[in-house]
């Protein structure tokens, strides 16, 4: 063996043995999950229960900080400007997607970050208030069409999941609305629930208000019906090829080392085999599952091409 290969050999060995050793230490001291959104709703709620399986195997305290505000932007932010050590992590939702593509300055780069994981995928369900009398699909399309403004479709906010599913929805069947953004999505079912609104994008953890006949549902904008809501059809089986929704995942700052990356995502894992974890996270009505930091990094790129596109077929969409 030559100098050459073998110094070759000896980097090899020792990058080897640094990574393995990275992956074993981390976590030395307290991991903190920022999340973009105040206490409470599907984001909070995914992050406070995978943070505390992953505390117990850590054997480390993971802190929650819910940073709102600025529509996800404060939160993000913070994560952006932190050390790129694994030990702060921004647990967030489809608002990240969102902002790369709509805002204009944002403060932090788009390669600030590095994917971790996604975490789980909601689709959204149309929902309608009980005062409509005409509730299929077909009916409200020609409504919409018929009626000065469209429907009149709330969201939790601008430039949320359901914001930008009632514009793909728009541009799809050639009709128009009226967009109606809450600062939440408990005030916009509230107002949809009093009949204010027409109509609402929301994920499947406002199932309850359907239930309950405080609102009906039309259809579920997913590949297939959701197996605790069988009764509702998907948009594709009425006629419509629709899938839209948000998805929930951690990332980290760039620069993160690939030994920690791997080692969190490798524990998120193993704490997602844990099925009373598993019981707690499926009632926001998401679909779990952990994928890898790479198939995470391809489906952010895919997510933001799709709305660019939308954009480009000239959604307005302005959160500036």
């Amino acid at each position: 063996m030559n100098i050459a290969k073998a110094l070759c050999v000896a980097t090899a060995a020792v990058l080897s043995t640094t990574c393995l050793q990275a992956q074993e230490s981390f976590p030395k001291r307290t991991v903190t999950f920022v999340v973009p959104f105040a206490a409470s709703g599907a984001t909070d709620h995914l992050a406070r229960v995978l943070g505390l399986k992953l505390s117990k195997i850590w054997g480390q305290a993971v802190v929650i900080e819910n940073r709102a505000g600025g529509g996800t932007i404060i939160g993000t932010q913070l994560v952006s400007k932190a050390p790129a050590d694994g030990y702060t992590l921004l647990f967030t939702s489809y608002g990240f997607t969102a902002n790369s593509v709509l805002r204009k300055n944002l403060p932090y780069a788009s390669n600030a970050f590095r994917p971790v994981a996604r975490v789980a995928t909601g689709y959204n369900v149309l929902m309608v208030t009980n005062r409509l009398k005409d509730k299929s699909l077909k009916e409200l399309i020609a409504n919409s069409k018929t009626q000065s403004g469209g429907l009149s479709i709330s969201s939790s906010g601008l430039g949320s999941s359901p914001h930008i599913a009632a514009e793909f929805f728009s541009k799809l069947t050639g009709t128009t609305y009226t967009h109606v953004p809450y600062k939440g999505q408990g005030p916009a079912m509230v107002d949809l629930t009093a009949g204010v609104v027409d109509a609402m994008f929301d994920g499947m953890s406002s199932y309850s208000h359907v239930k309950s006949g405080y609102v009906g549902a039309v259809a579920i904008a997913a590949p297939q019906r959701h197996p605790d809501a069988p009764e509702i059809p998907t948009f594709k089986e009425l006629g419509v090829d629709f899938v839209a929704g948000s998805w929930f995942g951690m990332l980290a700052p760039a620069g993160t080392p690939d030994s920690v990356v791997a080692k969190i995502n490798a524990d998120m894992q193993l704490a997602l085999q844990d099925e009373e974890v598993k019981a707690q996270m499926v009632k926001t009505g998401a679909s779990i599952g952990i994928t890898s930091s790479e198939a995470f990094g391809q489906f952010l790129n895919q997510e933001a091409t799709r709305l660019q596109n939308l954009v480009n077929q000239g959604a307005k969409i302005d959160l500036n």
